[in-house]
């Protein structure tokens, strides 16, 4: 809360810029009600401020319904009436604006990502990823999915976006589907069984377009995580790199990337059965991670956070090295990590992934002695 609460100061105060009024929506949209209320109530309690000029514009529709609310107490005596200043009352209008056109304002003000993302201190900037992906059919037919939407439901022979618009009716010869990300994607795919996932950047998942027979497969490369849609007489099984996983119902991330040395696993709910192809076997319970490196299995608590918070729409860097952060840049920005010899330091932040990649190196140095460049889509190291 207390970046919210600096951010959110600097635009009661109009001294803050663009950048920074994206990440404060980027946060609000992260928090629950009840911190925004307490944000909120701490705002009443403020003396006036100097200048709400900036505000007027902004509030002047909020302003109106508001005064038609207090209007309507006149008409209802019972309704508990509250007395503010007027500039409490813009104060309040303010936050409301926030609240509810933080998403607007975040996935449609295209002026203002465009402009923060070109240039930064680091020479040149990267944007975010967003939603790509593309589905293949077994038939092979590549269908390029819409970056505005942010997931497909897959149900009998057809394929639709999650607000209802058909992608398209599935063939009956076709058996399989593979929804892939690029690097700088993501997408969310609800199977036919009502199962939803949630596929991270530069990752792949190969299923069924009708669950047959006793057992439902699907086959992960990358990372994914999952809620299951319970079925104790058919489990769910994901196969990924060396390892099956057995569910019936319950929420799990895999990361499971062809290029790292370890298979994770981790448990949020319910329980998982994990298999090696050497026949090694590990059950899980919540809140911890399964390791798997060759032929061995290795448990430990996770960091739940911490491992799920892409899906959430953020880096959470917990103690985490510069050798777990490059790698989720990579993949995020789609850019190539020019450093030879990686310092060993640990990180501890929480950032957007709806930020341009100079937020992040940002936050690493502000903890650091460390200096990034960026150089078009390279990122280099150098000592301060």
């Amino acid at each position: 809360m207390q970046r919210i609460e600096e951010l959110y100061n600097k635009y009661l105060t109009n001294t803050i810029n663009e950048l920074e009024k994206q990440e404060l929506f980027d946060l609000i949209q992260q928090a629950d009600d009840n911190r925004l209320g307490k944000l909120a109530d701490q705002y009443l309690q403020k003396s006036e401020p100097e200048n709400l000029d900036h505000l007027e514009a902004d509030t002047h529709r909020i302003l109106q319904h508001i005064k038609q609310r207090i209007a309507g107490r006149e008409e209802n005596p019972k309704m508990p009436a509250r007395i503010f200043p007027l500039w409490q009352w813009m104060t309040i209008a303010a936050s409301m604006l926030i609240i509810g056109f933080a998403g607007y304002y975040v996935y449609n003000s295209s002026t203002i990502s465009v402009s923060t993302q070109l240039t930064s201190i680091y020479s040149d900037d990267v944007a975010p990823g967003g939603n790509k992906a593309t589905i293949t059919l077994s038939d092979g037919t590549v269908i390029e999915l819409d970056e505005d939407r942010d997931g497909v439901v897959a149900y009998g022979d057809k394929l639709a976006y999650t607000d209802g618009e058909k992608v398209m009716i599935t063939p009956t010869v076709v058996q399989h589907a593979t929804l892939a990300t690029p690097r700088g994607g993501r997408y969310q795919l609800t199977l036919p069984d009502g199962s939803k996932v949630w596929l991270n950047a530069a990752s792949s998942i190969t299923y069924p377009t009708r669950f047959e027979g006793r057992q439902r497969t699907v086959k992960l490369q990358g990372e994914a995580f999952f809620d299951i849609a319970e079925d104790k007489t058919k489990p769910f099984i994901v196969e990924s790199n060396e390892q099956q996983i057995t569910v019936t119902g319950t929420t799990f991330n895999v990361e499971a990337y062809g290029d790292q040395q370890t298979t994770n696993t981790t448990l949020v709910s319910g329980s998982v059965v994990i298999n090696s192809n050497d026949g090694h076997r590990m059950v899980l319970r919540p809140g911890q991670k399964a390791i798997l490196q060759g032929d061995s299995f290795k448990t430990e608590q996770a960091d739940i956070h911490a491992v799920t918070g892409w899906v959430q729409g953020e880096f959470v860097f917990h103690y985490s090295t510069l050798a777990d952060i490059l790698p989720q840049l990579e993949r995020w920005y789609d850019i190539e990590v020019e450093i030879t010899s990686i310092p060993q330091e640990e990180f501890y932040a929480e950032i957007s992934r709806n930020m341009p990649l100079s937020a992040v190196l940002k936050a690493i140095e502000e903890t650091s002695n460390l200096r990034f460049e960026i150089k078009e889509r390279r990122l280099l190291l150098k000592k301060r």
